[in-house]
């Protein structure tokens, strides 16, 4: 019987460590085609409208050109690209997300920030394997105003790094 409590236990444990790999407490939230998607709080530098960037040639990627940030230039990449998305144009008010991915700085251009939301405890499940973000997602969020999709950013990246 002490064994079988034993096994038990250890189970619980395991899944228990599972669901806090799942643990984030804030995120940016932002606006993709009316969907709600997010990144981890940890990895946003900043939040900044859009600037004059340098094109690059149309070869289908995401990269859409090249922004000089306070003298570092860097990549700006169109989410709704990745995503799957129709482009858009870009207005004024369009934001950019700056992050971080394995140690390169990129401007993520988004349709609307929305703000950094607290994530309420056990909000945070696996992403269904048939989302077709599902392998570049940390979750989904069920929050009170409907679910949002947690990206995590490296993988997401990889696709324009050709790692997809």
């Amino acid at each position: 019987m002490s064994s079988e409590i034993d096994s038990t236990t250890e189970k619980l444990q395991v899944e228990a460590d599972d669901d806090a790999s799942l643990h984030i407490e804030r995120a940016v939230a932002f606006f993709l085609g009316g969907q709600r998607y997010a990144l981890p709080l940890d990895r946003v530098h900043e939040i900044q409208q859009i600037v004059a960037f340098t094109e690059v040639p149309e070869d289908r990627s995401a990269v859409v050109g090249m922004v000089n940030l306070r003298g570092q230039v860097i990549p700006a990449i169109d989410m709704r690209m990745l995503v799957g998305l129709e482009t858009q144009e870009y207005t004024l008010e369009t934001p950019m997300i700056i992050t971080d991915t394995q140690g390169q700085t990129v401007a993520l251009i988004v349709d609307e920030v929305q703000d950094v939301l607290e994530l309420p405890a056990g909000c945070l499940q696996e992403a269904p394997s048939l989302h077709k973000l599902a392998p570049m997602m940390i979750g989904v969020c069920r929050m009170p105003e409907g679910l949002m999709n947690l990206l995590d950013i490296d993988l997401l990246l990889s696709i324009v790094r050709g790692g997809r």
